[in-house]
């Protein structure tokens, strides 16, 4: 017999296990999988609903369109994951929509990398179109430091790597706003702030957090953002320059720990509470 739910992971992190923890007090029945050790196939379907928490961005992909083909509604689909994960398909879909972002190149070879800054002006921040927590975003000061970066990244097998997004540096880029939206509902909002060690305003790399009041403006955007990524689930980091906002990155399996700490938000209750509305209609 099919669980109602179904948590598809492969780290079980601290929020997975509190997913895992509120789905239960729900209520509901309930069915984990992790992918590192199962594997999934296009068999009847194990669940009426799956959230998809893998770390890993392409077992995300792969695991929701599995699940997707034998008619199980997925949090995210992976269509979403896939353009929130990719930085470039992330920016042509935000474009699209008229949705401001910094300004930004794309370069596939070195040559081009370099061109790209010297168009852009330094500063710029120089990022792989994959990868999350930080990891290979670089800021770069100058054309020689441009230069050792790209070497670096050359170094590299994968293709993804050695594509370069470069973007002009928003003045204040050591800190940012998180805000997560689930279905029709914007979550709340956070600051992030670099730690002393880095201009990086990740959490996981240490950076601060505190709760924000959100105006209207910025509830708009984040639902508007989150219909044209297609995600159910999202968080979305913004910049703030000159009166307007920035959307930096959209994150498809966002991590809440440090929101939670920030806005005191329970977010696997309000997963659980999405869940059994879900498997109500």
């Amino acid at each position: 017999m099919a669980a109602e739910v179904e948590l598809i992971f492969d780290v079980p992190r601290l929020e997975e296990k509190l997913i895992v923890k509120a789905l239960k007090k729900s209520g509901l029945d309930l069915k984990l999988t992790n992918v590192k050790y199962n594997p999934l196939s296009w068999s009847d379907p194990p669940a009426s609903l799956a959230f998809i928490r893998t770390i890993s961005m392409q077992r995300a992909v792969y695991s929701a369109s599995l699940r997707e083909a034998v008619g199980v509604k997925t949090i995210n689909g992976y269509r979403a994951i896939l353009i929130a994960g990719d930085k470039i398909l992330t920016l042509s879909e935000l474009k699209k929509a008229g949705i401001l972002f910094p300004e930004s190149l794309v370069a596939f070879n070195p040559e081009a990398a370099e061109k790209a800054g010297e168009i852009l002006g330094y500063p710029v921040v120089d990022k792989p179109p994959i990868g999350s927590w930080g990891r290979l975003v670089t800021l770069v000061r100058d054309h020689q430091s441009l230069k050792t970066v790209i070497e670096h990244r050359e170094l590299f097998q994968s293709q993804v790597i050695k594509t370069h997004l470069i973007q002009r540096y928003v003045n204040g880029g050591n800190r940012d706003l998180r805000i997560l939206v689930l279905g029709e509902e914007v979550l709340g909002g956070m600051r992030r702030i670099a730690g002393v060690d880095d201009w990086r305003s990740n959490v996981a790399r240490g950076g601060r957090v505190e709760a924000i009041k959100l105006n209207d403006e910025l509830v708009e955007l984040a639902l508007k953002v989150a219909r044209v990524i297609g995600g159910e689930f999202i968080g979305i980091d913004l910049f703030e320059e000159d009166g307007k906002y920035l959307v930096n990155e959209v994150n498809g399996v966002p991590e809440f720990k440090g929101f939670m700490e920030a806005t005191h938000v329970n977010i696997p209750e309000k997963l659980a509470d999405y869940a059994k509305l879900i498997l109500r209609k």
